[in-house]
């Protein structure tokens, strides 16, 4: 099993561990300088998760030191408490992991695995449960459990996939609703009834996710001291304000006003279970009309240990003095841990059930950040009323020793978690975000107008690079057959396409050279899809926008409507693209004159920057042009049946034993060769889809999920499950000897047809078979495609499907080469060497077909774009710089026989409609800016392009 795994040297700041009396202490060793949101967290075996002090009868934590002497821990042993089974409904001994302050986002991770030895005599029994925030508070639908066992003296790896209860798989439960960008907690737990028990945990990672998720991380702006909407109470002048002396049992002395920081001292004696403070006024407070805020508490933390501190709110009087505030209920308690010898505001939400904003983009702009830390959410009310609150509290829980602290001002601030006002006006009326300066950003029309002319007055002055044929190939190398079309052949050990006249050609050039992804949502719907029934549909949304065109504004005409978004704030809405009304501007003109201009400058460009072709999805107004060449795509739709994976994030893969697919893919063939001329030699050849959810080698579930999946169905019902029934059937003469094979009880061929329900860990040879059953599916998918492309476009390549580092297998891959002219990957990573995502590199050679990377890309967030996008770099000097090492490695292989980059233009800073993306990765701006760096990197590297490919040594 290969898994690319995230080491957590990165934990958002800080990370705690706690049992079941809530006690937990930070890691105060973490590393400086990441951000909250980052989606890692610490491996124990690194040693950055330092040891929590945990004082609980259910579970204890020993820590499991380096045999060199270091005091870091690479591991905890945890004894769990036996439970009985009259205890079994309210005892659950567990270690909970959270974030100091925050929350976790691991959105671009599929699992998280542990290594846990069981060094008893008995099997082991534990559950792991992930938390957001309505997690935490009860929601079971937004708690992700999974119950593994571990055999005696064994070491196990456990994997927990974040997917695995829609999945189906055995073991798992809830979560469905899981939010992966919020998370608020990790526990290991033990259910009752249950003997005492003890485990060995360590090396936790994480493994990235199937699909196109990719965490950034937030940028963040010291905004100074937590501004206050409200003073409740004030202790920084000796007043004492509000203390109830009859119900606080914590000892507060006279008020010194020496003191260097002029906060009241407060201890907590270990004399008492639950020493308290408790602030009440005489009336109950009413907060009701200060709109959306956190209630806070100025403390500082003077002495050289963690204290876990504990807040109660109460809505009414206290059940001690004869109200109904116990606790629990008309209470909400919460906890934090004050780091040693710190001072800091900490915070907590009376309203915990509100949902999350959703802004419809990647990446966030920058976030105001306090000297602020969460208090986590513990247990009773979700939500109080705000118009009577009686009283506030702070405690400790069964303290071994007396502990310190110093309370300053507790006021009400600002909702920290819910700050809209950095969303107000962050895109001007260019589409570029309005809170930075860089060399790229237009500040008024002239600038544009200027560019404008400058293109006009440079138009059809490029010409090709002096050591190019006609279609881009090499004029200096060796002439082989010319066909008139493009073709494939291995020259010296080389896999390298031939152009029409015989020229030896490498492909490079920019994909997405088109208007469709520029589009971005403006939070506007319109009632029956009518805009002279606009709403605001998501105020978040249209907040951003410091301009948008007035209906009778001649720049009105870049609005659209965009009938399905894939992810976003929004399922459906009003579109408007930045990118084409700076066309109009900058050429002074409509929109139909515009695009023509831009046709021709974009075409002068990629001939100046001395591309070879054209990537993916360009306009059909490219096509034809007989200046450089290009491919054309076609996505198979129709009414076939589907597969899913479990995993899909694009969608379910089609069915390629219906026999409707054929006529789907037919139809998309003839749709293709609709736009193109069967003899146009500039025509290097079609891609059919992108990146499908074939599965990968992550883990077992994903390797072979595809097939999983295909099994439990009916065979009435789908194609492929007949398919794979039929298979079997051929290669095991019974089923008993299936069973033999599989270790199975299956009961008849005809209860297997029916479905087969098998979500636990694989056997070998179930394995064995649902490999071969992999390789059928995918020669059966890429037969019929090859076979309708050709019909209709015999003399070109059929380029493949586009696998996505996250979507293919070794049987996909062998399926596909059987069929395919040229075998195309889409690879973000540093370079084709990259080991982690690059794993299909260990079969070229068996495959032995020549290749092409349909997509990388390297971006930063130094030209007002929150998203560096899928590889994020330094900044514009280094994507130049990463563009060259690239290309290097792909020049180098010998199989691969071209790369582009995607894409021409950059994303909307606002996020492109269809999910969300506002990555810096063009080689132009929203403005039609050039990045000087980067293109010149790219002119300089086309430059070299064919000596470097064809005569220096391929390494």
């Amino acid at each position: 099993m290969r898994t690319r795994k995230t080491k957590i040297a990165i934990l958002l700041s800080s990370i705690t561990l706690s049992a079941t009396s809530g006690l937990a202490l930070a890691d105060s060793d973490a590393k400086q300088g990441q951000q909250q949101n980052d989606s890692s967290i610490t491996t124990l075996s690194d040693g950055i998760l330092s040891l929590p002090r945990v004082t609980t009868e259910h579970v204890q934590l020993t820590p499991l030191t380096m045999t060199s002497g270091k005091d870091r821990p690479i591991g905890y042993t945890i004894s769990f408490d036996g439970v009985s089974a009259a205890n079994q409904h309210n005892l659950w001994p567990n270690v909970k992991m959270t974030p100091d302050n925050g929350t976790w986002n691991w959105n671009a991770k599929g699992s998280l695995k542990l290594d846990i030895t069981n060094p008893g005599i008995q099997v082991a029994k534990i559950i792991l449960k992930l938390s957001d925030n309505l997690g935490v508070i009860g929601s079971a639908e937004n708690q992700l459990n999974y119950a593994a066992t571990i055999a005696p003296n064994t070491t196990e790896t456990v994997e927990m996939l974040f997917n695995g209860s829609k999945r189906q798989f055995d073991g798992y439960w809830g979560g469905n609703q899981l939010n992966l960008r919020q998370l608020a907690e990790f526990q290991i737990y033990v259910q009752g009834p249950i003997e005492p028990q003890t485990i060995i945990m360590n090396n936790i990672e994480l493994t990235h996710a199937t699909g196109d998720f990719i965490a950034a991380e937030e940028r963040v702006i010291n905004a100074g001291p937590v501004p206050t909407l409200a003073l409740i109470s004030d202790f920084t002048h000796g007043e004492q304000t509000g203390i109830a002396q009859d119900q606080s049992t914590a000892i507060i002395p006279p008020f010194d006003k020496t003191a260097k920081n002029g906060k009241q001292s407060i201890t907590f004696p270990a004399t008492e279970d639950y020493p308290n403070l408790v602030i009440q006024p005489k009336q109950p407070w009413d907060w009701s009309e200060l709109g959306d805020f956190n209630l806070a508490f100025d403390i500082a933390n003077p002495i050289d240990e963690a204290v876990q501190l504990f807040f109660r709110v109460d809505q009414a009087k206290n059940s001690q003095q004869g109200g109904t505030a116990d606790g629990v209920t008309d209470s909400l308690s919460g906890f934090a841990t004050l780091q040693p010898n710190s001072d800091s505001t900490y915070y907590l939400s009376l309203g915990q059930s509100a949902g999350a904003m959703i802004s419809g983009m990647r990446s966030e702009p920058p976030k105001r950040s306090y000297d602020a830390h969460a208090i986590s959410y513990g247990w009773g009310e979700t939500a109080l009323n705000t118009s009577h609150i009686h009283s506030l509290q702070l405690y400790l829980q069964n303290p071994t020793k007396d502990a310190e602290i110093e309370i300053g001002a507790v006021r009400l601030i600002p909702n920290l978690d819910a700050d809209v006002t950095r969303y107000q006006h962050i895109i001007d009326q260019y589409g570029q975000f309005t809170g930075d300066d860089w060399p790229e950003k237009i500040l008024n029309d002239e600038q544009l107008q200027l560019a404008g002319q400058h293109a006009l007055e440079q138009l059809g002055n490029a010409t090709p690079m002096a050591d190019r044929c006609l279609h881009g190939g090499w004029n200096k190398g060796p002439k082989l057959e010319a066909t008139g079309f493009f073709r494939t052949e291995k020259l010296d050990g080389k896999w390298t396409l031939v152009d029409p006249q015989g020229c030896l050609f490498f492909m490079t050039g920019l994909d997405n050279v088109r208007m469709d992804d520029t589009v971005t949502i403006t939070g506007i719907d319109y009632t029956k899809g009518d805009p002279n029934y606009a709403n605001i549909a998501s105020p978040l949304r249209h907040s951003m926008f410091e301009w948008l065109p007035e209906r009778n504004d001649p720049l009105a005409v870049n609005y659209d409507y965009a009938p399905f978004v894939h992810s976003g704030a929004l399922r459906q809405g009003e579109v408007f693209s930045f990118y084409r009304a700076n066309l109009m501007r900058k050429y002074g003109t409509e929109k139909a004159e515009a695009m023509q201009i831009w046709k021709d400058v974009t075409l002068d460009r990629m001939t100046e920057w001395g591309f070879t072709s054209l990537g993916n999805w360009i306009d059909p107004m490219f096509y034809g042009s007989e200046r450089i060449a290009y491919q054309v795509h076609g996505w198979i739709n129709g009414d076939h049946k589907r597969i899913s994976t479990g995993n899909d994030y694009w969608g379910p893969i089609h069915d390629p034993f219906d026999p409707e697919f054929i006529n789907s893919t037919r139809e998309m063939a003839k749709v293709v060769a609709s736009h193109v001329s069967i003899d146009d030699p500039w025509l290097i050849g079609v891609f059919v889809d992108n990146e499908i959810s074939w599965g990968n080698v992550m883990n077992e579930a994903n390797h072979y999920g595809l097939i999983i999946n295909a099994l439990s169905y009916d065979s009435k019902e789908s194609p492929a499950k007949t398919a794979f029934s039929q298979h079997l059937k051929a290669k095991y003469s019974s089923i008993e000897k299936l069973n033999q094979a599989w270790q199975s009880k299956i009961e008849s061929w005809s209860a297997f047809e029916s479905s087969f329900e098998h979500r636990s860990a694989l056997t070998q040879g179930m394995r064995k078979d649902y490999s071969e059953l992999l390789q059928l599916l995918s020669e059966r998918y890429f037969s019929i495609v090859q076979a309708e492309v050709k019909k209709v476009l015999p003399n070109h390549l059929y380029l493949g499907a586009r696998f996505a580092d996250w979507g293919v297998t070794p049987e996909i891959a062998r399926g596909a080469a059987k069929y395919v002219d040229v075998m195309s990957y889409n690879l973000y990573a540093n370079d084709l060497n990259d080991s982690k995502k690059a794993h299909w590199k260990n079969l070229l050679p068996e495959l032995d077909k020549p290749s092409v990377i349909g997509e990388f890309h390297f971006g930063s967030t130094d030209t007002g774009l929150f998203h560096g996008g899928i590889i994020t770099v330094a900044d514009q000097a280094e994507r130049a710089k990463m563009y060259t090492h690239y290309m290097e490695s792909v020049v180098n292989n010998p199989y691969f026989v071209g790369a582009h980059w995607f894409q021409y233009l950059d994303s909307p800073a606002s996020g492109r409609a269809w999910d969300g993306e506002n990555y810096n990765i063009g080689f132009v701006t929203v403005a039609d800016e050039p990045y000087v760096e980067l293109i010149e990197a790219a002119q300089q590297f086309n430059a070299d392009l064919y000596h470097k490919r064809f005569e220096e040594k391929t390494l």
